[in-house]
C-alpha cells in the first residue's frame, strides 16, 4: 500500500515540477539558469540527503515519510518562490520515498518489483504538467490532491524496518558500473530526439512507453533475475534503435531501453543494503550528470544503439555471476 501512495505523489510531484518550470521559471532570460539550478537541486542533492537520510532514519520508521511529505511542501513553496526551492522538493521528495519503496520492496520479499513501479509515473508527471503548464486552472486543483497520498502515508500503520542481509559485495566495480549506466541512459534519454514524436499524442505514446518500460523492467528482474533481463531488454533495445525513425520500433526502444533503470536501483541496493537513500542519491546524481552535456550543449558520439551496447558491456560484470 505504501508504494501505491508514493508512486501517485511520485506523478503529482514531477506534475508540478514540470508545470512550475515551464510556466514561472523558464520564460525569461534567466531560463537556463534556472532549469540548471532546478535539476541541480533535484537530482544532484539527493545524494548527500540520501545520506544523512540514512543516518538519521536508520531506527525511526517514520523519518522516510515525514522527509517524502516535507518534500511535497517544498514542491508547492518552490512553484511560487524559486527554481531551487522547487528542486529541494523534489529531492526531498525522492530520497524519502525511495527509501520506505526499498524497505517494502525488502520486508515483502519483491526483489525489485516495486522499484519499477515506485519510479515510473515521475515520466508521465513531467510530460503532463509540462503539457498543461499553459492553463493555470491545472494548478490549484493538482495542489490540493496531493494532499490526499500525503495524508494517507500517515494512516498507514507504522512500517517495519527489515534487517539488512550480514554479508553483501560493495566492492567498487559493480557499482561504479551501475552508475556509468545511468549517466548513460540519462544522457541517451535527453538527447535522442525522434522525428515522429511531435505532438501531444506521439509524445505520450513514447512516454508511456517508458513508463511501461521501467514497470515492466521490475517485474523481469525478480522474475528471470538481472542476467537474463540485462541481455533480452538491451539487446532488444540496440535492434529497435537501429530503425528508430519507424514509429513503432522507436516506441519499443525506448520500453526495452528503460526496462533497466529498476535493475539498476536494485544491483546497487543488493551492494550497499544499509544504505537506501545513498543508493538513490547516487544513481540519481548520475541522472544529473547525463543531463549536464544536453544542458551545455556538447555533442557526444553515442546514439541509441551504442548507448544500448554500452549499457550492456557495463551491466555485465554487474549480472554475470548471478543465479539464472
Amino acid at each position: 500500500m505504501g508504494t501505491f501512495v508514493y508512486s501517485v505523489l511520485h506523478f503529482l510531484v514531477d506534475f508540478l515540477c514540470a508545470f512550475g518550470m515551464l510556466r514561472f521559471f523558464t520564460g525569461d532570460a534567466n531560463g537556463a539558469a534556472n532549469i540548471l539550478i532546478y535539476n541541480f537541486c533535484a537530482f544532484a542533492l539527493q545524494m548527500p540527503m540520501g545520506a544523512a537520510m540514512d543516518s538519521f532514519a536508520e531506527n525511526k520508521p517514520q523519518a522516510p515519510a515525514v522527509c517524502a511529505s516535507l518534500g511535497v511542501a517544498l514542491t508547492i513553496l518552490g512553484m511560487f518562490t524559486h527554481s531551487g526551492i522547487l528542486g529541494l522538493g523534489n529531492a526531498a521528495f525522492h530520497v524519502g520515498g525511495g527509501i520506505d519503496v526499498i524497505r517494502e520492496d525488502q520486508r515483502r520479499s519483491k526483489r525489485g518489483r516495486l522499484l519499477g513501479i515506485f519510479v515510473a509515473p515521475g515520466a508521465l508527471g513531467l510530460f503532463l504538467g509540462g503539457q498543461m503548464a499553459r492553463s493555470p486552472a491545472f494548478m490549484l486543483p493538482m495542489i490540493l490532491v496531493c494532499l490526499l497520498p500525503v495524508l494517507a502515508l500517515f494512516r498507514l500503520p507504522e512500517p517495519e524496518i527489515p534487517s539488512p542481509p550480514e554479508h553483501t559485495n560493495g566492492s567498487l566495480l559493480p557499482c561504479l558500473c551501475c552508475f556509468l549506466v545511468v549517466i548513460l541512459r540519462s544522457y541517451i534519454g535527453l538527447s535522442i530526439a525522434f522525428s515522429w514524436k511531435t505532438g501531444f499524442l506521439p509524445g505520450l505514446t513514447a512516454v508511456c512507453a517508458v513508463v511501461l518500460g521501467k514497470v515492466a523492467g521490475g517485474f523481469a528482474t525478480a522474475r528471470l533475475g538481472s542476467r537474463k533481463t540485462a541481455l533480452v531488454t538491451l539487446g532488444l533495445a540496440a535492434l529497435c534503435y537501429l530503425r528508430g525513425d519507424v514509429p513503432v520500433l522507436g516506441t519499443l526502444a525506448l520500453f526495452f531501453f528503460n526496462m533497466t533503470m529498476p535493475l539498476t536501483l536494485y544491483q546497487l541496493w543488493l551492494r550497499w543494503p544499509r544504505f537506501p537513500g545513498t543508493t538513490f542519491g547516487v544513481l540519481t546524481f548520475g541522472l544529473f550528470l547525463g543531463f549536464l552535456p544536453v544542458a551545455l550543449g556538447w555533442q557526444l558520439p553515442l546514439d541509441g544503439v551504442l548507448g544500448s551496447l554500452l549499457s550492456l558491456g557495463l551491466l555485465l560484470p554487474v549480472v554475470w555471476r548471478e543465479e539464472p
